[in-house]
Order: structure tokens, then C-alpha cells, then sequence
């Protein structure tokens, strides 16, 4: 048999050509220099944060987040729907940044210095800030460095205004009916104007949660969980079938996130060590967000084939209507060119036409 000599044989591992995009942003300008080394994802749940100025919302589960000029806006959103669609409402209920920013006019406002499929941690360079989002949880964290002093303000009015006797936690109650509270690792003294609170110089984690509901069973589950927080989450396919969420916590006590009505319908009490708080809900687009504590979540669905064609396959004598729905719904791929300049979008078009040559193949027409 013949071989191939060595200077023939493939080099491993292959690298594509590069090619500069006309149409997608440059990933630098809000990347650590670290990431660029490898692939980078597409159409992540962080994007927002890398397209054109990067201050676009990104929704991190319950929470959407802004970051904008070295500082980072939560809201917990209303949802807004009609007939023809639904989407949330951003308001900025609380922005978080630093009043002792090094260099506020230069440098980027935010910098992605990694992320994981549950998570992404954004730093603020300038502000000496560091935030883990990690999606399903329900407090927003920051790490704080440098002796930083914090500024935290609302376009609401500020109510009332009162910490625990430890200096370790604080409640915030807005004129929207609001009511939010702020922990820290160690003691820390903070003060409050009409729509500002700021503190001295602080170094530490900040955890900040809206409280759902007016109700101490919530609030006592929110101090019980504020010591253990989550920096990043993965998602291992382990078995058939069958997906880990796993997530990388700091602090003290067990890990409190949010499951959604799908992650509850599959996960798997007998293979996670979770316990599911029914009655501490938080509201979402995707339905009512429950609470899991457990820093590890088994997800199994019954058995699926997986095939290119329909599961239980088409009766024959339905080919007829079939094709005539194909015919036209081709007709109008061939009518209208594809113009659009959105990855997104141009994405769609290509993944109907490819549904429909499938659908074409399973009933023998060409």
C-alpha cells in the first residue's frame, strides 16, 4: 500500500485564512487581549456588550444590564406586549460606578475579560470594578478593588434608606415601590442623597437584589444566600440525553440561582443534590424564575431520535399538499434577494431555505 511521505501529509491542527468583515464589528475594542487568541462565539447572550458602542441592554436573567461609560445599570424590567409583540423595558433602576475613576476620558469603558456559557465578567478598567454576571442569578455582583469608592444612583427618588447594625447590609426603598438590598463582604459605610448613595473607600464584593415580592420570607432567603456567589457557569453534555449545569462559586453557604418553567420541567431531583424554593419566584419574559439552591444541576429529557427528517415520518398520500406549501414558499425564497447586512437575520433566511430543501428530500421532490 503506499504511504505518504511526511512533507505531504496534513499539518495539524489546520488553521483558516483570515478574512477582514465588512459587515461585523471589530471584537477588540471590547475583548481582553487574551480572548482574541481563540474562536470566538456567536450570537452569545453577552453580544450587546461587543456590538458597536457595547451600551446596548443584555438580558442576564432576572436583571437587564447596560454598561455605559465605565459604569453598569440594572434594571429589573417591566414587560411591555400588544398584539403584535412583547419585549422588557429598560429602566435604569440602579447604576453602579466609582467616584474615584483613574483616567475617566480614556481607556474603554468596559472590558469582557472572560466568559463561560452561564456567564461573562465585565471589568470596568477606569472604575476598578469587576462584575460576574452569571445568568439565573438573583443578585448582581461586583468585586471591588483598590480602596474604591462606590457611587450607586437611581433615576427613582430614594424613599428610605437604612443598613443592619454589621454595616453589611442596606436597604434601599424607591418611590416606584421598589425595594432593593445591598450586601458587602465586610463592613462598609455608605451614605444617601434624593437619588445617590455613595460609600468610603471599599474593597470587596457588593451584592445588590431587588426584592421580588414585599414579603420577610423573600428577604430572609436573600440575606441566607448573599454570602455565595457565583464567577462562572458551564454546561457539560455528560450522557444521552442528558446536561450538567455546573457553576464555580466564591464565598461561604450554598449557591441560590433561578431555574425557568423548562429547567424545572427537566431537572432531575434523583441525579442533583437541589432543593427547590416554590414559593420564591422572581417574574421574567421566560415565565416565573423559581429558586434552586445547589451549585450543580442534572437536566434530562426523554429520549428523542435525532435525524435529519421528521420523527414519525409523512403519510404518503399527504406528499400532494406537501409540495404544492413547498412550490410556493420556494417561489417566495427566489422572489425576494437576500440583501440584508445582519449576521442575524441572514442566518434565518439561509436556515428556511435549508428546512425547506429537507422537507423537499423526505417527500421525493426536486
Amino acid at each position: 500500500m503506499a504511504q505518504l511521505s511526511s512533507s505531504k501529509r496534513p499539518a495539524f491542527p489546520f488553521l483558516f485564512p483570515k478574512a477582514q468583515s465588512t459587515v461585523l464589528p471589530d471584537p477588540s475594542l471590547f475583548l481582553s487581549p487574551s480572548l482574541l487568541s481563540s474562536p470566538l462565539p456567536t450570537s452569545s447572550f453577552f453580544q450587546n456588550f461587543t456590538l458597536k458602542n457595547g451600551d446596548q441592554p443584555e438580558y442576564i436573567h432576572p436583571y437587564l444590564i447596560k454598561s455605559s461609560l465605565s459604569s453598569l445599570s440594572v434594571s429589573y424590567p417591566s414587560l411591555f406586549h400588544n398584539s403584535s409583540f412583547m419585549y422588557q423595558v429598560f429602566v435604569a433602576d440602579l447604576t453602579i460606578s466609582a467616584t474615584n475613576k483613574t483616567d475617566p476620558d480614556q481607556g474603554k469603558s468596559h472590558v469582557v475579560s472572560s466568559y463561560s456559557d452561564l456567564s461573562v465578567t465585565l471589568d470596568m478598567p477606569s472604575a476598578k470594578l469587576r462584575f460576574f454576571l452569571v445568568r439565573g442569578s438573583p443578585f448582581l455582583t461586583c468585586l471591588t478593588t483598590s480602596n474604591t469608592e462606590i457611587s450607586i444612583s437611581t433615576i427613582r427618588a430614594i424613599l428610605s434608606f437604612y443598613s443592619s447594625n454589621s454595616l453589611t447590609k442596606y436597604t434601599v426603598k424607591l418611590n416606584n415601590n421598589q425595594t432593593w438590598l445591598i450586601y458587602s463582604s465586610s463592613p462598609i459605610n455608605m451614605s444617601h442623597g434624593l437619588s445617590s448613595i455613595t460609600s468610603e473607600g471599599f474593597s470587596g464584593i457588593i451584592r445588590i437584589a431587588v426584592l421580588p415580592v414585599s414579603d420577610p420570607k423573600y428577604e430572609a432567603i436573600l440575606d441566607r444566600f448573599s454570602s455565595c456567589y457565583p464567577i462562572s457557569g458551564d454546561v457539560a453534555f455528560t450522557k444521552p440525553f442528558c446536561l450538567e449545569y455546573k457553576w464555580e462559586k466564591k464565598g461561604w453557604g450554598d449557591l441560590l440561582m433561578l431555574a425557568h418553567p423548562l429547567h424545572l420541567k427537566l431537572l432531575s431531583s434523583k441525579d442533583s443534590e437541589v432543593t427547590v424554593l416554590d414559593d420564591f419566584k422572581y417574574n421574567s419574559v421566560d415565565g416565573e424564575l423559581v429558586g434552586v439552591v445547589g451549585d450543580s444541576w442534572v437536566l434530562k429529557t426523554d429520549p428523542v431520535s435525532v435525524t435529519w427528517h421528521s420523527i414519525k415520518g409523512i403519510k404518503e398520500e399527504s406528499y400532494g399538499e406537501i409540495v404544492d406549501a413547498l412550490v410556493k414558499d420556494v417561489g417566495g425564497l427566489d422572489s425576494s434577494a437576500i440583501t440584508t447586512t445582519s449576521s442575524y437575520f441572514y442566518g434565518k433566511l439561509i436556515a428556511r431555505a435549508a428546512r425547506l430543501a429537507l422537507i423537499a428530500e423526505e417527500v421525493s421532490f426536486s
